[in-house]
């Protein structure tokens, strides 16, 4: 997305682009594995304070209209981590963490240990048929004591999740996601959304995730369509 920044204040450029990069520990999680959302905490979303901006672009969102998930584009990270009945695969390679969303096929790629993110950002995900998926924003990872963190910036508009609640994402989003797994095995993840051009305070989830007895299987969206085909269930 060549020259999307541009368009926003400089303190808000500098504040994505140029952050102070962390301490890396040399702990490492074992986090792998195919992993199903646990019900028994399942979209939990803090309180979202809008800002006047932020509240008129809500007023402005029409989910029926302007939901990009009826194009098979994940809304936003959160709709990759909140989707119901469906899987997700963790892989932790020497250098990179890679993870795997039934949702849309998509395959997230996140390279770890490097020295802020590049000047060129491009998507970190892609779906199966290789097409990049800017709505999640391009990311980078490190180890933080028991935690996988993950930094995302440079999110194309859209919103945060489309389940329950449609937060809209603009460009100076910032994420951050601290992976790990708790006392009973589960994985939990928590994320931190800011943005200051939508909210006056950080916005908060946590979802966490039980070992599937399942693999990963092709979702099948067809926007052509207006439906997603789920190989053994019916349409949506």
């Amino acid at each position: 997305m060549p020259g999307t920044l541009n368009c926003l204040p400089l303190s808000i450029q500098l504040s994505t682009l140029i952050l102070p990069w962390p301490f890396a520990s040399s702990a490492q999680p074992n986090l792998e594995g195919v992993w199903q959302i646990d019900p028994t905490l399942f979209r939990e979303y803090s309180e979202i304070r809008y800002s006047e901006e932020g509240q008129r672009r809500m007023d402005a969102f029409d989910i029926h209209r302007d939901d990009l998930s009826l194009q098979c584009i994940p809304s936003g990270l959160g709709r990759a981590w909140d989707e119901p009945d469906t899987t997700l695969e963790i892989q932790q390679r020497e250098d990179r963490i890679v993870i795997r969303y039934e949702m849309y096929d998509l395959v997230r790629t996140i390279l770890l240990n490097q020295n802020g993110h590049p000047l060129e950002l491009t998507p970190s995900t892609s779906n199966i048929d290789g097409m990049p998926m800017p709505t999640m924003g391009h990311s980078i990872a490190w180890y933080e004591d028991d935690a996988l963190v993950i930094e995302t910036l440079a999110y194309a508009p859209g919103n945060i999740t489309t389940l329950r609640r449609y937060p809209v994402q603009t460009e100076a989003l910032r994420s951050i996601e601290r992976i790990t797994r708790d006392e009973e095995d589960r994985l939990v993840v928590a994320i931190s959304y800011v943005d200051p051009i939508m909210f006056s305070m950080p916005v908060m989830s946590t979802n966490r995730y039980l070992r599937s007895n399942y693999g990963i299987t092709v979702y099948g969206c067809t926007p052509e369509n207006g439906v997603w085909v789920i190989p053994g269930s019916h349409k949506l």
